[in-house]
């Protein structure tokens, strides 16, 4: 779903949109994957046996761009019995598709806006800033910086940036000063996405208390 051929048939498609999952590398480059992990979507353990943490999964943030780069991405498999997990999607392991930077995207989504006279804009989540702080990593300040520099500064660029985590909207908002369009992503408590309580933030004291820093709320509607 985050590869570049995937974004350009939605680029094709004439989506608004595109979104992008931002995690970091251990040389702390924004890459465009779903999950800090890659076990389930990268041939990791096969390339680099032994680099699993003790739980037995491998993250990005142990891992350098190069080495990234040198990984094949598919559909979502289970690691244990290598069967993808949605059998009728992508056929996952025909292909050598690889993981690309946050910048890599941005500039293929502008080059594919410029060459075709669109205006498409990007959709990008701040993937668990908690973790990554956890982990020595201030994926926000790294992301708000690339996003400054490819002109996506205020509320009449073309972006919407999120994440789960209401203590880092109001950081995003206060202490790093971004101006652009911010969207409070509303999950369920049981997840552990975020040190966010959803259920005040459901409620009409929390909408109001969000109200005060972003511009929207993303739920999630079972």
């Amino acid at each position: 779903e985050h590869t570049l051929e995937a974004k350009a048939y939605a680029h094709a498609l004439g989506a608004d949109y595109i979104e992008q999952d931002i995690v970091l590398t251990k040389d702390d480059i924004p890459i465009v994957m779903h999950d800090p992990e890659l076990d389930t979507t990268t041939n990791v353990a096969k390339l680099f046996p032994g680099r699993a943490r003790e739980n037995g999964k491998y993250y990005s943030v142990d891992f350098t761009l190069a080495e990234i780069k040198s990984l094949s991405l598919s559909e979502r498999f289970d690691p244990e019995t290598q069967q993808p997990i949605y059998p009728n999607r992508f056929p996952a392991t025909e292909y050598d598709f690889k993981i690309p930077t946050l910048e890599e995207e941005i500039k293929f989504i502008q080059g594919l806006n410029k060459s075709t006279g669109k205006n498409i804009g990007i959709y990008p989540e701040i993937k668990k800033p908690l973790w990554h702080k956890q982990q020595g990593k201030d994926i926000s300040k790294i992301v708000i910086d690339i996003l400054n520099k490819y002109g996506y500064k205020s509320k009449e660029d073309k972006i919407y940036l999120q994440t789960f985590d209401f203590d880092e909207i109001k950081r995003i908002r206060e202490e790093l000063g971004y101006q652009g369009k911010l969207i409070m992503l509303v999950g369920e408590n049981d997840w552990e996405e975020a040190p966010t309580d959803y259920e005040y933030i459901k409620s009409e004291e929390g909408m109001a208390e969000v109200a005060k820093y972003a511009d929207g709320i993303g739920p999630w509607i079972p």
